[in-house]
């Protein structure tokens, strides 16, 4: 999806949120919203989403977001900020053996 999305303005970064077809599917959503009028990182931060366990899965997080940039700068003061975060997962079982019935 990435920077194709309409209504991109000016200080936003691409859309990196889920698709449209893993969010349609998914067994759970998480989204989120987060504004500030102003913010100051005294250390950028380390972040990492990761997905873990079983059965398999299909999975995808991201952000968009308005007025900070995907790596922040320390010490930098960022205004009318806003983060739209989206999280989705879809578990993924096995196809059932020949002759098995799906449950």
């Amino acid at each position: 999806m990435g920077d194709e999305r309409p209504g991109r303005g000016p200080g936003e970064t691409p859309d990196r949120r889920p698709g449209e077809r893993l969010v349609g599917a998914a067994d759970i959503v998480f989204s989120a919203t987060v504004r500030a009028g102003s913010v100051t990182f005294e250390e950028a931060p380390e972040v990492a989403v990761t997905f873990s366990g079983e059965p398999a899965h299909r999975s995808g997080s991201g952000s968009r977001r308005t007025g900070l940039p995907e790596r922040v700068a320390e010490g930098e003061t960022y205004r009318a900020i806003r983060v739209d975060y989206a999280i989705a997962a879809k578990i993924v079982t096995e196809a059932p053996e020949e002759g098995e019935e799906e449950p």
